[in-house]
């Protein structure tokens, strides 16, 4: 089951910031571990899903693409495929990224997270 979802946002001068995480009490990752997440993206600067599983840390990660430069990140438990969650981040994240004006989407950070918690990745969650 996965263990909390993170939107943050990159920018050239001031680096990477977090605009949201749910569950807020549980979902603290360290800056090198940002970093990673930055990196992974950073050579394509397009759109997409990558995952990254260092040591005990797995994550699924979407990227909106440089235009934007916004990070929707699911961190997983240790032992589940981040396969399996591609296209249900794909998907809140589409929704997310059209919800950033206002900080709209914050709200619904806890109704994201419980869909793709309940879906694992495999069911549509519309």
């Amino acid at each position: 089951m996965p263990e909390g979802l993170i939107v943050m946002k990159y920018n050239n001068k001031s680096g990477i910031a977090i605009k949201a995480n749910y569950p807020e009490e549980s979902m603290k990752l360290q800056e090198s571990t940002l970093m990673h997440i930055l990196n992974m993206h950073e050579f394509s600067k397009q759109a997409g899903i990558a995952s990254l599983t260092i040591e005990n840390l797995n994550i699924v990660t979407y990227y909106s693409g440089s235009d934007t430069d916004y990070f929707i990140v699911l961190k997983l438990d240790s032992l589940e495929d981040p396969d399996d969650y591609e296209e249900a981040l794909n998907e809140i994240s589409q929704i997310i990224l059209k919800n950033l004006e206002d900080d709209n989407f914050i709200d619904m950070l806890p109704t994201f997270f419980k869909q793709v918690s309940r879906t694992s990745g495999n069911k549509d969650i519309s």
